[in-house]
């Protein structure tokens, strides 16, 4: 196996976005509160994009339930933490990552390091099910 190279593997965000915009994306962090059925996709795909930090918070577990809709959801991470299961599937998208996690999510507590630095907010919360 190679070694990651971020140009290399981001080439072909090239013609969605401007090399110069690429280069932003490497720089740009963004949260995304709620890892279950679209955050852990959001997280996911914007690792692919090419964006080069995260926050993500979630203070939940995979669930057998969780199967039918959640990126992260598999039998081998039955029981694991979403912020822990996500972090390491995006890190084997790009291992040069910089994520800081938030395994009991978010309060008031610590929406100010949450939101520290960050460029974008996505929300992934399912407020159905409070």
């Amino acid at each position: 196996m190679t070694g990651f190279d971020y140009d290399t593997a981001f080439a072909r965000t090239v013609g969605w976005v401007t090399q110069p915009e690429l280069r932003t994306l490497r720089h740009s962090r963004v949260a995304i509160a709620g890892l279950g059925g679209v955050g852990g996709s959001h997280l996911l795909v914007l690792a692919r994009l090419g964006i080069g930090r995260f926050h993500i918070a979630d203070f939940d577990h995979f669930e057998l339930h969780n199967m039918n809709r959640q990126a992260g959801a598999a039998m081998s991470r039955l029981g694991q933490p979403k912020v822990e299961a996500l972090r390491e599937m995006a890190l084997d998208i790009n291992p040069e990552l910089d994520i800081d996690t938030f395994p009991h999510g978010v309060s008031a507590s610590n929406m100010d390091a949450f939101l520290e630095n960050v460029d974008v907010y996505v929300d992934g919360l399912d407020f159905f099910a409070f």
